[in-house]
């Protein structure tokens, strides 16, 4: 039993040093790599204002006052194209497509069809990303999203 003793009590002594080790004594405060570029490079290489910026848009930018309550709001702009996080659920197909671009608003409408005929179907949830293209990049538009269902 003894031997377990001095094997952990070596083991916690070696972690114990191992932690007090110093870096290199020669090394000076801030001495460390320099930035490859400077501020004013890095701006410059940022998109202005009115530029396409991908990613995901901004709530401010979403006017979702066409979807029914509890409906997903997830966008993302990837140059002239848009990934809507979309809703459908049982037998139903979530699709999108754009009714009207101009140079202040896009509107897209997120269609669920759904079968003509009764059927049995699941009753799940799916959030599928639908994809829609653009003439332009978003921008800084307003993103209108409207809902409809239709029987296929």
């Amino acid at each position: 039993m003894r031997w377990k003793a001095t094997i952990t009590g070596a083991a916690l002594g070696a972690l114990v040093l191992a932690g007090c080790a110093q870096g290199p004594a020669d090394q000076q405060p801030g001495s460390g790599h320099a930035p490859s570029e400077s501020a004013s490079e890095a701006l410059k290489k940022q998109p202005a204002d009115h530029e396409a910026q991908d990613g995901p848009v901004d709530k401010d930018q979403l006017n979702g006052r066409g979807l029914p309550d509890g409906y997903p709001q997830d966008v993302t702009a990837q140059g002239r194209s848009l990934s809507i996080t979309a809703q459908e659920g049982g037998c139903g197909k979530a699709s999108a497509e754009v009714t009207e671009q101009n140079a202040d608003t896009v509107t897209v409408l997120l269609v669920e069809t759904e079968p003509a005929d009764q059927m049995m179907c699941t009753m799940d949830m799916r959030y599928p990303p639908v994809e829609v293209g653009l003439d332009a990049p978003l921008g800084e538009r307003t993103l209108v999203l409207e809902h409809t269902t239709r029987k296929e």
